[in-house]
């Protein structure tokens, strides 16, 4: 007579070969704070120690009889992990035709010219002249209440100083651009790029002759 217990702990132990340590380890943090729990949280409601839940998020290895009790806790059977069905975006694309405009410094007041859909150079040129500062495509490539924030920034004169919580980056995609972060400033060609602590007051302005600067800013919450 089979273990229905033993059986279990045996499927689990196969779903489990299967699948990368860090990619299993990284679906359950998701869906742990996907439901707020603290590690500790979790590891009270799996019934295993604190230890056990921080080294199976960080992919160094565990048993089948703490992954079934962690699933437990999340209330999420093991297949759902094994194949990423954890309810989870876990990928997200910007298309062209998302593209949606805005102040960078005024972001609050709506899209550029009212409008609800891309704009071209001209009309974001047009926005500039009736007093937008620095345009800015808040792009759709992030992942929901995810920490990496991509945009798209336009400089035709230069912005106002600012400063946020976290790690930006900064990569010229166009023309040349001076980039100001306290004391230091930085002037930056077409491929050059820039990483600094957001927290420090830094602003942008279009450096020389040229294009239009244009940039890819990452920003990293803290």
């Amino acid at each position: 007579m089979t273990d229905p217990v033993l059986d279990r702990l045996d499927h689990v132990n196969q779903l489990i070969d299967d699948v990368d340590p860090v990619t299993l380890g990284s679906r359950i943090r998701r869906v742990r704070t996907s439901q707020q729990l603290s590690i500790r949280e979790l590891a009270d409601r799996a019934g295993v120690n604190k230890n056990s839940v921080v080294r199976l998020e960080q992919g160094r290895g565990t048993t089948a009889p703490t992954v079934l009790r962690i699933c437990t806790g999340l209330g999420v059977h093991v297949e759902r992990l094994v194949e990423a069905d954890d309810g989870v975006v876990i990928a997200r694309a910007h298309r062209s035709g998302d593209d949606r405009w805005y102040d960078m410094t005024h972001f609050g007041a709506g899209p550029l010219l009212g409008a609800d859909r891309p704009l071209s150079e001209g009309e974001r040129q047009q926005a500039v002249a009736d007093g937008a500062d620095v345009p800015l495509n808040l792009l759709q490539s992030r992942l929901p209440d995810g920490r990496v924030l991509p945009t798209v920034l336009e400089l035709y004169g230069p912005s106002e100083t600012r400063s946020h919580p976290g790690e930006e980056f900064v990569y010229v995609l166009r023309g040349r651009v001076r980039v100001d972060v306290g004391p230091e400033s930085y002037d930056l060609g077409e491929g050059e790029s820039l990483t600094f602590h957001s927290a420090e007051p830094h602003a942008y302005a279009p450096a020389g002759e040229g294009p239009v600067p244009r940039l890819l800013s990452v920003r990293v919450e803290g």
